[in-house]
């Protein structure tokens, strides 16, 4: 599979747009296009790679990022919760960027605290400093047929699907004239004898985001890419 892509024809399509924001990955869980999906039935609604305080990470390590990148955090994950109303909101790893923005992560994720019954914070590789001392981060969380982990490290997961993090998945859009698009992507691979992965895209507005491809090109593969107002299928 290249790194190009072509939008899938409606009449091919395995699942149905709605809203101009929404598509049923599998029925009943839904991919948001801001960057999270949400099952209809377990009311949980998860998200990875948010990388919380990048932007104080790199002034600290000397360079003059702007600092909006913390507030849109704020804003999409507080509006996601007010549409979808989750019961359970599980944060799939790299909650933070480093330590460079304790006061402000530890506030934030207090604030997060109080808008749904349960928050599950489950541990990236990013994931450290004063943060972890104020909040219970666990290393992999399990609900009905799901096994998230942040992905970074190999859990051994067996009999359910594994919803991870971590590899910032992206598809690539061009012109054949120079001018390209990337953008957030959620993969669905099938690994065989009933077994799959699905990967969430980067919720951090400052994600570069790697190409979505499979681990083995036999298996079967699905990506929807997230539009800021659209999710499609592409093949």
């Amino acid at each position: 599979m290249g790194q190009d892509a072509r939008m899938i024809d409606p009449a091919e399509k395995s699942t149905e747009v709605s809203c101009g924001a929404q598509a049923e990955v599998v029925p009943g869980i839904f991919l948001d296009s801001r960057l999270a999906i949400f099952h209809g039935e377990e009311k949980w609604l998860a998200l990875s790679d948010l990388h919380f305080g990048y932007e104080l990470s790199r002034r600290a390590e000397g360079g003059l990022w702007p600092l909006w990148g913390m507030d849109s955090i704020r804003e999409r994950l507080a509006d996601l919760i007010d549409t979808w109303k989750p019961e359970s909101l599980i944060l799939v790893g790299d909650i933070v960027d480093s330590r460079a923005a304790p006061t402000e992560a530890i506030e934030w994720l207090g604030q997060i605290r109080e808008l749904c019954p349960e928050l599950v914070l489950i541990a990236g590789n990013h994931d450290r400093g004063e943060v972890k001392r104020h909040f219970h981060f666990v290393p992999h969380y399990e609900t009905g047929d799901f096994f998230f982990h942040h992905g970074h490290e190999e859990p051994g997961v067996t009999g359910k699907i594994e919803i991870t993090g971590h590899l910032h998945p992206s598809t690539r859009f061009s012109d054949g004239a120079g001018t390209s698009l990337k953008l957030p992507t959620f993969t669905r691979e099938q690994l065989g004898e009933g077994r799959e992965k699905w990967v969430l895209p980067a919720f951090s507005p400052w994600a570069g985001g790697h190409p979505a491809e499979p681990t083995d090109p036999a298996h079967p593969y699905h990506r929807w890419v997230c539009g800021k107002e659209r999710v499609f299928e592409v093949a």
